[in-house]
């Protein structure tokens, strides 16, 4: 499935990091901004990243920056480059053909059998969300048999992950060999991207994934970064791709009896985004919203395609993300007598006792306050706040589980006008620090202005099914449809009541998609 996105801004280049892990055992992290091709360190090497290992070539590889993306190729070197385990192969007299890269990607110069690496193997993990005065842990395997690894864990692999369980996970050697398991975490871990729940035999250099922290298995060391919440105010021009949205089809039924509800929905959603979600009649917003939130949606709906969210497909991998997207209530369960402080502190007790101390709790509440943008409101009581700000202590509640994706079905229904503009500038700041708000509004135009991106789906009269008919900015969605104001554009899509014109528009936006 193409899921290039159109008729918008494309993201400026991303300085990225590369973590660097050669023979010495040295690790560095390198800032990737723009082109930059790598080397054998020699003193006539011309190479921006120069490597300490005899079987890397003197021009080796290089990083190429296009469109807002990262690419590597290595250019038809002595021992060449392996891309997340599969060796690149030369297509001509320049080398490899050049493969994107997503981050936790991984690069190695190494010998052919990847078990036995070669003394002066040459590890390169690629991200886009490590940075490059980050903190790296070693934690030496020599002299153990088992390795604890849990939140606050004494003996054992101590991480400050928040989301990470005190006993989240276990190592044990067997033999010459280490296995992990989870240990019943409450969210889970993945080994190479892939949810285990069973134990896993690891082999030198494979990616552990627990909550957000990264951990490389380097055989007798595991290597592991300290995770630090970021609150500050983030510079849209910086958004990076939080989610990659390609479903294939929402399917209601059996295998012999079913009927298509989506087909076709590929997109995606960048942080920092305000996005309106409109839709005509039949058209799936609702199954559509569902499909975002896991790989069943209500009534027996079954979703078939995939959803990246860190880069990991959240219906492969459903325990470890599904805390990170979720539906906010659309109807308040707040006591208009207690603060916003209790209120989310209240949340916060109840689905995080037992796990949780006290003072890790109290953390977590005034890093969530921050995030959402609610210090100026810390002590006032919720029959104080206008309806948008309590929409957003909302937001704060579901974000107490580390939400970064918030989803909301109709909040502004039977509003009047202030109160929806209230509402939804009050949504919108919530995407301030990178988070990312969707909503369904049948009275978009009142806050045409704050939406950052405009997701429009059409039931097609050729299958019954709906579609996308348009994903991009607003201004140049309304340019897309030939109208004045966001709610015409589904009296031109609707076959009932409305203009007919779903399939035209379906039509015209895949062949923007196809280039």
């Amino acid at each position: 499935m193409d899921n290039k996105t159109v008729y918008y801004k494309p993201l400026p280049p991303k300085p990225a990091t590369l973590l660097v892990m050669e023979a010495s055992g040295a690790v560095r992290l390198v800032s990737l901004d723009g082109d930059m091709r790598i080397g054998r360190n020699t003193p006539e090497s011309t190479c921006a990243i120069r490597l300490n290992s005899s079987i890397v070539s003197r021009d080796h590889g290089e990083f190429i920056c296009a469109d807002g993306l990262y690419y590597y190729k290595d250019n038809k070197s002595l021992n060449g480059t392996y891309y997340n385990g599969e060796k690149l192969l030369n297509i001509n007299e320049r080398g490899s053909k050049a493969v994107q890269l997503n981050d936790g990607d991984v690069l190695r110069i190494d010998r052919k059998n990847l078990d036995q690496p070669h003394p002066e193997a040459v590890v390169i993990i690629f991200s886009t969300t490590f940075s490059v005065d980050e903190k790296w842990n070693r934690y030496p395997l020599a002299g153990k048999t088992v390795v604890p690894i849990g939140r606050n864990i004494k003996n054992g692999i101590c991480l400050t992950d928040f989301m990470a369980s005190r006993n989240h996970a276990i190592m044990h050697k067997v033999g010459d060999k280490w296995q992990i398991n989870d240990n019943g975490s409450t969210n889970g871990l993945a080994v190479n991207r892939n949810e285990i729940h069973d134990p896993v035999m690891l082999n030198p250099f494979d990616i552990i994934r627990i909550a957000n922290t990264t951990l490389i298995f380097l055989e007798d060391e595991v290597l592991f970064n300290s995770v630090q919440v970021k609150v500050e105010k983030q510079d849209y021009e910086q958004r990076t791709v939080v989610m990659k949205v390609g479903i294939e089809y929402s399917r209601v039924g059996g295998l012999f009896r079913h009927r298509n509800l989506l087909s076709n929905i590929g997109l995606d959603i960048e942080s920092g985004d305000f996005i309106l979600i409109l839709g005509g009649s039949g058209a799936g917003k609702t199954t559509f919203i569902n499909a975002l939130l896991g790989p069943r949606g209500r009534n027996g709906v079954k979703n078939h395609g995939i959803v990246l969210l860190d880069n990991m497909n959240l219906y492969k991998n459903f325990k470890m993300l599904k805390h990170k997207v979720g539906l906010v209530p659309q109807f308040s369960t707040t006591r208009d007598n207690d603060t916003v402080y209790h209120t989310i502190k209240d949340t916060a007790d109840s689905t995080l006792s037992g796990e949780y101390s006290n003072a890790e709790i109290e953390q977590r509440v005034d890093v969530i306050i921050q995030r959402m943008m609610l210090t100026s409101l810390k002590n006032h009581k919720i029959c104080e706040l206008s309806g948008g700000q309590k929409k957003r202590v909302e937001v704060a509640i579901q974000a107490i589980g580390d939400q970064q994706v918030f989803i909301l079905d109709e909040p502004d229904s039977g509003m009047d006008y202030a109160t929806r503009l209230d509402l939804m500038t009050n949504l919108k700041s919530c995407t301030d620090t990178g988070g990312v708000v969707a909503v369904i509004s049948h009275s978009p135009d009142d806050a045409a202005h704050l939406f950052t991106k405009v997701i429009v789906l059409a039931k097609s009269k050729r299958d019954n099914v709906g579609r996308l008919a348009y994903y991009g900015d607003v201004q140049n969605a309304l340019g897309f449809f030939g109208v004045n104001k966001l709610s015409e554009i589904v009296m031109e899509i609707n076959y009932e009541g409305g203009k007919g014109r779903g399939d035209e528009f379906i039509d015209k936006f895949e062949r923007t998609r196809r280039g």
